[in-house]
């Protein structure tokens, strides 16, 4: 295991050696160093992200060679077992340490590692600067690239005095708590810990409160004091003034002894009124862990205790010796704080987007905003991307209804829809001009990293950056079913869907539904059963308009229905905004940090240096945003044409090639 933890040193060495010359070269702010410098950051960092899995699933970084992992308290349980998944797949048994529910600190320790472990280093949460530059990587629930950790991107905001926790703009979102945030130095600098309703109410245990209870987090206990402290006396006491207030004299009056305690062994006993604790006089609870404190900061083997017993002086000595073998100090990481470069704040990360605004300017002509009908006025609205020299507009088909129609120099002109694509939810449509504006797909030689700064304009407001979060993956779709309302059964020998509750607030209550309806087609699908009804609406997404065909009695009748979106699961503040209605089930995509209206989704996607690199399709969760590639977008545009769309690039169309 020594040899392995040369290695690390020496490699984090050369890490805090490039780090110096990186923030050497960084006295003003550039985006495209700012870009380099989270590349190199997660390169460093990521192979000590793991995922934690023992009844629920939460992050965690890996701290020391020896396989400490910090994480939360509210996630990790004293003496329970784990299953710590690294990055590079390899699996380990972990067992939970120190639990203190105050702080929400907690310590899980990696059993039988083979000592080749990866960690980072732990920095200096203390001296943090308002808006430096920080990253996030955890494991949120749901939908990601294997084992990757997601990564996002922020700026630290504040030391929150209320809460005890750091504040940064990282997004975090269930799942997420216990994973690390680091300074672009690869210094764990806060673990993730709780959020607001607001963007900005993001949470941090300081990596410092860590440092401070590393002796405490290193035992299987929970504990909740707000500092280290030393063992405890096993006494229940009171000032002598709150047990008798005819006593006279100071001190505690000692209430119970608990059996085999410090207290028990020096021969301490209940009635016994404590006046001096090392030396210091007592007369609260305050006083009494005080001086412990101090004694055992102090390293002493004993310490005298001068009580007062049937009116009698005695002196007694308590053997802090026996708590030193019991809860011995354990020492920090070798890495642990490592000297690294000042830090620094750019005042310009408050509003990241203003410093691509004249990128923004040019490429907000190729959005456009779609309105179509969705029945019984309800109007829907869904952001377009426009081809230059073409009439083609792509968006986001489960928001197109009917009779779409889009803006245009200030007039208003019908779409027509060419072809929808229901696996990837896009749908091409056609105008009745030619347009000026807009961009041409051609993503040759463009390949997104992890980290990648991206920029979605907006041709209402000045634009969103974000960074990708993980490799591409396949998005199966598992939250984005159409929600009827209803509580089915099968209808006699398979003659249909028999609603035995229809639920309020609902989409079959809404479209006039009733207990008793019997539901035998939805659209052109027959329904025999409740499996059928329910495959059916498994299929269908969200806020889809279908038909059904019902028995009412001895009435047959037909209904409109609005399908609605599954309801939230909890209360969680991550589900107190707006997402998209159907937002997974897609081919491929990949995630985003951009807080990313849904209705901005159907519009393009840019790179830093203005290449198209795909399109927002759904507004996910909290924190991710997915985009198709421009690989699908190519692909579903060739078809949709049939293979017709080739316009010269030097009058200004656009290219569709083969991968």
């Amino acid at each position: 295991m020594r040899k392995y933890r040369v290695v690390w040193i020496v490699v984090w060495g050369l890490v805090f050696f490039a780090a110096s010359h990186r923030n050497a070269r960084c006295n003003e702010f550039d985006l495209h160093s700012l870009q380099s410098d989270v590349f190199d950051t997660i390169d460093q960092v990521r192979p000590a992200v793991v995922r934690i899995t023992g009844g629920s699933t939460f992050s965690g970084v890996i701290v020391s060679a020896d396989g400490h992992v910090v994480s939360v308290a509210h996630a990790v349980s004293p003496g329970k077992r784990y299953q710590v998944t690294l990055p590079d797949g390899r699996r380990f048994r972990g067992v939970g340490q120190g639990s203190n529910s105050k702080s929400d600190s907690a310590l899980v320790k990696i059993l039988d590692s083979g000592g080749d472990l990866p960690y980072a280093p732990m920095g200096d949460s203390s001296s943090l600067v308002p808006n430096q530059p920080c990253i996030g990587l955890s494991y949120p629930s749901g939908q990601r690239a294997g084992n990757e950790p997601v990564v996002r991107f922020g700026r630290f905001i504040r030391a929150s005095r209320r809460r005890g926790m750091l504040q940064t703009s990282v997004l975090m979102e269930p799942g997420d708590s216990g994973g690390p945030v680091f300074d672009l130095n690869g210094c764990v600098i806060g673990i993730r810990s709780r959020i607001g309703r607001s963007m900005q109410q993001n949470y941090e245990v300081p990596i410092n409160v860590y440092r401070e209870f590393w002796s405490e987090l290193n035992r299987e206990q929970a504990f909740e004091h707000s500092e280290p402290s030393a063992p405890r006396l096993g006494i229940r006491c009171v000032a002598s003034s709150e047990e008798n207030e005819k006593a006279e004299g100071d001190g505690l009056v000692i209430l119970s002894v608990k059996d085999d305690s410090l207290a028990f062994k020096a021969g301490l006993s209940p009635d016994d009124r404590i006046v001096q604790l090392y030396g210091r006089p007592q007369q609260s609870i305050k006083d009494l862990r005080e001086a412990m404190d101090n004694a055992w900061d102090d390293g002493v083997e004993s310490i005298k205790v001068q009580v007062t017993r049937s009116d009698r002086s005695i002196d007694l000595e308590i053997d802090l010796a026996l708590a030193r073998e019991i809860a011995p100090r354990v020492s920090l990481p070798e890495n642990d704080h490592p000297v690294i470069p000042a830090p620094r704040g750019f005042k310009e990360l408050e509003r990241l987007a203003n410093q691509l605004a004249d990128l923004e300017a040019k490429l907000d002509d190729a959005c456009v905003t779609i309105t179509s009908d969705f029945g019984e006025g309800n109007v829907r609205e869904i952001t377009g991307t426009l081809f230059r020299g073409t009439r083609w507009v792509v968006s986001k088909n489960s928001v197109v209804g009917q009779n779409p129609t889009a803006e245009f120099d200030n007039e208003r002109f019908p779409l027509a829809v060419i072809d929808r694509d229901t696996v990837n939810d896009l749908v091409l449509l056609e105008s009745p001009e030619v347009h000026r504006a807009g961009i041409k797909v051609d993503a040759a030689g463009v390949e997104l990293s992890t980290g990648a700064f991206l920029l979605t304009p907006d041709d209402v407001g000045g634009g969103f950056v974000s960074i990708v979060g993980s490799p591409e993956f396949r998005s199966p779709k598992q939250d984005s079913r159409g929600f009827l309302g209803v509580v089915p059964a099968t209808y006699q020998d398979r003659q249909g869907a028999l609603l035995n509750e229809v639920i309020d607030d609902g989409a079959a209550k809404s479209a006039g539904l009733l207990v008793g309806d019997v539901i035998t087609q939805m659209n052109d699908t027959s329904i025999r059963s409740q499996n059928d009804l329910r495959r059916f609406l498994s299929e269908a997404d969200p806020h889809a308009l279908i038909t059904a065909a019902l028995r009412r009695g001895e009435d047959e009748l037909t209904k409109s229905i609005m399908l609605e979106g599954i309801p939230p699961r909890s209360d969680h503040a991550a589900n107190k905004m707006a997402k998209s209605g159907r937002r997974d089930g897609f081919q491929k995509v990949y995630p985003h940090d951009a807080d990313l209206d849904p209705r901005n989704c159907g519009g393009p996607l840019f790179d830093l240096d203005g290449n198209l690199v795909g399109l927002n399709i759904a507004r996910h969760s909290r924190v991710r945003t997915y985009a198709l590639p421009v690989s699908i977008l190519r692909e579903f545009m060739r078809r949709a044409t049939s293979n017709s769309l080739s316009i010269n690039e030097s009058d200004g169309g656009i290219s569709v090639r083969g991968n």
